[in-house]
């Protein structure tokens, strides 16, 4: 009987995990545009650079558009991106099929960087998204339906800097997805059977994405770290050597690009270019560290409010899931990206939002399940005003980062405040998806809304 009942609820749970993942991956693509295309070129420099003249180095393009310019540094001879190579690698895998099939970054230079940016960075977040409502849903109270781990998923994606750089080509968009995508696979492990195939898969996948997270970004090195103790505290020690195989496989292209780049494989591109780029690096420095409080204070508050109510709801879930390492991994995560962010010179310059703390933002957000067990209907009543409102202003907010572009120079200006009174003076921007996607998004969307809907009503009355 109890097989009976839970058959029919399995297909409608993985098309609403679809519909979620296409609705999401359908905005981040309709919103990509030609300012971020423009402004962040250095992305796309470094993926024809591999794939139509098979070099590391980024000189030689005829275009105009495609010339080294910003976070480049000089050598040996050659200008090198301040940047893992994860972002171009993963392009390059895009391009390279482009490529064959006709588009080029000198013909058809917008079409092509937003196809790549639309089956890399926005394919990855899209992704995470689906892996995050799974967390989401299973750290949700038993009973509470929905709209927690679904308000959790929608504040995560639209309503954070991801969603503001969901449209490009990002190194951090890009490891903040991979790293949330780790984070389930260990979640799930903890809370399965370690004897079956699909942990031994389940490990690997783990590792990979651990590993494609430090070769696309070092800024969340430590959130890395911790999610491989994360996993050795779950003592499966039959488990860990296709962990450590994934782990590697998914660091071997960063080392090999060091290698080949700059001679040692441990030899990182910020290491190399230091005496350029050494305000990324960590040192204690007790004004910096209370102006970086500040300022990225003010920041969460003004572009991504739902990010703080999220941190507040992670002190609702009971002492029983506290203790379990998930939860401290859960917390320790913002902990450890705040304590290296706080203490490095850069905060981002020319930025929409808060961006170095964006690896921290969705693990903030799975606070708002915590919400879910308040004991009293009142509570979460409040609760739920208190998320809807703060995750429609963020939404707005970093729908606005979004549309009109995520470089904000000069440095220090209110990005958000700058881009609505270009809106008002009417300056354009061009989407080169939107005339594609818009339509299938319009699909998807009442689609999505239809099996929540339809999901609720399975529930039994009066739950909230």
């Amino acid at each position: 009987m109890k097989t009976y009942l839970t058959i029919p609820r399995k297909p409608s749970v993985a098309r609403l995990r679809v519909l979620l993942f296409l609705v999401l991956w359908l905005v981040y693509g309709s919103v990509i545009n030609s300012s971020n295309l423009l402004e962040f070129d250095l992305q796309q420099i470094g993926v024809e650079a591999m794939v139509e003249r098979g070099q590391f180095y980024l000189e030689g393009s005829s275009s105009a558009q495609l010339q080294p310019k910003g976070d480049v540094f000089d050598y040996r001879g050659h200008k090198y991106a301040a940047k893992q190579p994860g972002q171009f690698m993963a392009g390059s895998v895009v391009y390279f099929l482009l490529h064959k099939l006709g588009l080029s970054y000198v013909n058809h230079y917008l079409l092509t960087s937003a196809l790549v940016t639309f089956f890399t960075t926005s394919l990855v977040l899209a992704a995470s998204c689906v892996a995050f409502f799974r967390i989401a849903s299973a750290m949700t109270a038993t009973g509470r339906g929905l709209f927690w781990p679904v308000a959790a998923t929608l504040s995560f994606g639209l309503g954070t800097s991801a969603f503001a750089y969901s449209g490009i080509a990002h190194h951090d968009a890009l490891a903040t997805g991979y790293l949330v995508i780790a984070f389930y696979f260990i979640f799930e492990l903890s809370r399965r059977s370690p004897t079956t195939r699909a942990s031994y898969q389940k490990s690997a996948s783990a590792g990979l994405f651990l590993g494609l997270t430090i070769t696309t970004s070092i800024l969340p090195f430590y959130m890395v770290v911790l999610c491989v103790l994360y996993f050795l505290s779950l003592r499966c020690r039959q488990l860990t050597p296709m962990f450590l195989l994934g782990l590697l496989a998914g660091m071997l292209p960063l080392f090999i690009y060091d290698a080949v780049s700059f001679g040692n494989p441990l030899r990182l591109a910020n290491i190399a270019g230091a005496s350029v780029f050494a305000d990324t690096f960590w040192h204690f420095d007790p004004k910096n560290l209370g102006d970086k409080v500040v300022f990225y204070a003010r920041a969460l508050v003004f572009y991504a409010p739902v990010v703080a109510v999220g941190l507040f709801g992670l002190s609702y879930y009971p002492h029983q899931i506290k203790r379990n390492p998930e939860f401290l991994t859960l917390v320790g995560l913002p902990i450890v990206l705040a304590a290296f962010v706080f203490n490095i010179s850069s905060d981002g310059d020319c930025q929409f939002g808060p961006r170095y703390l964006l690896p921290a933002m969705p693990f903030a957000c799975l606070g708002i399940a915590g919400y879910s067990y308040l004991s009293a209907s009142s509570e979460r009543r409040f609760a739920t005003v208190a998320v809807v409102l703060a995750g429609t202003v963020s939404f707005v907010v970093n729908l606005v980062g979004a549309l009109r572009g995520a470089m904000s120079c000069p440095h220090g200006q209110n990005a958000f405040l700058t881009h609505v009174s270009s809106i008002m003076r009417g300056e354009g921007r061009s989407y080169p998806l939107a005339g594609w996607l818009l339509a299938p998004l319009l699909v998807c969307a009442a689609l999505l809304l239809f099996d929540i809907a339809r999901q609720r009503k399975m529930l039994a009355p009066g739950v909230a």
